[in-house]
């Protein structure tokens, strides 16, 4: 269990080993922060259903993973939110994106991540190397 913002969320779990739920709710894309436990939100999303299929073909997938360096560093944390509709879920989605800022919830650039996104991914990368 995790606290994002005033919800629990379910997780976080690595995206490769996750069984994903059948219902609605907000997902949360995770990647492992500086300190041992923590981790820090790429992208929060409302979605109908949860499925690894859908965090797969995402159009910022590829971003994630050049973040993460690899899927085993991408973690999913989910906030169930049966029976809801889908203005209920955009709502807790952009009071979540509101305090977290996440680089991944804007629009899709119309170019490659920005330097400092690749820079960020690199100096991971090497920290979890050492």
């Amino acid at each position: 269990m995790i606290t994002l913002g005033r919800r629990s969320f379910a997780g976080p779990f690595l995206l490769p080993l996750w069984s994903a739920p059948k219902v609605a709710g907000v997902c949360a894309i995770l990647v492992p922060g500086w300190k041992l436990l923590t981790f820090r939100a790429l992208h929060f999303e409302p979605v109908e259903s949860f499925s690894v299929e859908a965090v797969k073909g995402h159009s910022r997938y590829a971003e994630w993973l050049s973040i993460a360096g690899t899927e085993w560093n991408l973690y999913v944390a989910t906030h169930e939110m049966s029976f809801s509709t889908a203005t209920e879920r955009a709502a807790a989605e952009r009071e979540l994106a509101r305090e977290y800022k996440p680089e991944f919830n804007s629009p899709l650039p119309a170019a490659e991540p920005d330097l400092r996104t690749l820079l960020l991914a690199r100096a991971m990368r090497t920290h979890l190397q050492e």
